[in-house]
């Protein structure tokens, strides 16, 4: 990301190292529908049932709070930039900084949130064992060390949208040297696991001779249509990477050459001759880059004028600060594209703070598709 990203519409409840703490609307949904299932475990719904239930609901919702939260602590510790922590409808995202990433750090921060959950887990059921609580208190301590471990379970499975997803992207990306490479596997993990999910939960009841009940067919339906569609997701985004592989602001300008705003077309014409380059860019008197035009725009002076012909007659502006770096990679290039779109029509590439050439952000466009 090379800017920070449109905040996410919800209730704000805090903060955390910097990042903003967002409950979702359908949060709140889901929280009551977990309610009166954990409530009708026992039969009927009664008050005190439904208290109960909600009790547990929110020891679950506060068990993903935390397994985000070391998300976002570990990503901090490795200098990212942490904008938000949402909890939604199925759980929850953390959103960091991941412009540069390495496998390392992916790889560390996604197991972060399995692995503070496990931690967890186990820490509240050696509690839990010690009989610090007894009776319904007990219960409920039993049942969010549980949680714990269920969550860590389900999140560590190797595919995407998991976080174990995530972690074997970032070994195969870290093995291959090439992240859409691991990304392609870890969809296909996510597609094996949201198979995998309905043929466990139809196919365990019937080798035990038994038949799968209703309630298990409707959460592993929920759960198939929430992991298929991510990870076919994760798929075609995989192809996309791949494309995109290798391309880079230089790979896509066009050569430029930097003139003084007070030379002639004759002199400019002459500069870009000189290193065969086909954009020129033209430098304010503070040196910035203040608008560039194409070696052929130039031509069309006629020689007798060019000599006498200042380059106002044919330089198109550009507003200040539209360049980029000449080692932008394909990534780096979406997050410019989405902030200078509709603002410039082309990019100065810089080297070293030197113009080296020009990109038209439409040739960009149409390469990163």
């Amino acid at each position: 990301m090379s800017s920070q990203p449109r905040p996410t519409k919800g209730l704000s409840v805090g903060t955390l190292v910097g990042a903003r703490i967002i409950v979702q609307p359908s949060t709140v949904l889901m929280l009551v529908v977990l309610a009166f299932l954990f409530a009708s475990g026992s039969g009927d719904i009664t008050g005190a049932t439904f208290v109960l239930g909600l009790s547990l609901a929110v020891i679950l919702f506060v068990s993903v709070f935390l397994h985000e939260a070391a998300h976002a602590l570990t990503a901090r510790a490795f200098g990212r930039r942490v904008d938000e922590i949402v909890l939604t409808l199925w759980g929850g995202h953390t959103s960091f900084d991941a412009r540069e990433l390495t496998p390392r750090v992916a790889g560390v921060t996604a197991v972060a949130g399995p692995a503070a959950n496990l931690l967890l887990g186990l820490a509240i059921l050696a509690l839990s064992s010690a009989h610090v609580l007894d009776g319904l208190p007990g219960r409920i301590l039993s049942w969010a060390g549980y949680s714990n471990l269920l969550l860590a379970a389900f999140n560590i499975l190797p595919g995407i949208p998991m976080d174990g997803g995530r972690a074997l992207e970032s070994l195969v990306w870290a093995v291959t040297g090439r992240r859409h490479t691991g990304m392609l596997v870890a969809a296909w993990g996510g597609r094996v696991v949201a198979v995998g999910v309905v043929v466990w939960v139809v196919g365990q009841p019937l080798v035990n001779g038994g038949q799968p009940d209703l309630f298990s067919i409707m959460w592993a339906v929920l759960l198939f249509s929430i992991l298929w569609p991510s990870a076919s997701a994760a798929l075609k985004h995989s192809q996309t990477v791949g494309r995109r592989a290798g391309l880079s602001a230089t790979s896509l300008m066009s050569l430029a050459v930097p003139v003084r705003y007070d030379v002639t077309v004759a002199d400019a014409i002459a500069a870009a001759q000189s290193c065969g380059a086909t954009e020129v860019v033209v430098l304010a008197a503070d040196g910035a880059a203040a608008g560039r035009f194409g070696l052929d725009v130039a031509l069309t002076v006629p020689e007798d004028r060019r000599a006498t012909t200042g380059l106002q007659a044919v330089t198109m502006p550009l507003p200040r600060g539209a360049v980029v770096d000449a080692r932008s990679d394909a990534e780096e290039l979406v997050g410019e594209l989405r902030e200078w779109w509709g603002r410039t029509d082309a990019w100065v590439v810089v080297r070293e703070g030197e113009p080296v050439g020009v990109l038209r952000l439409l040739d960009a466009m149409n390469a990163l598709r």
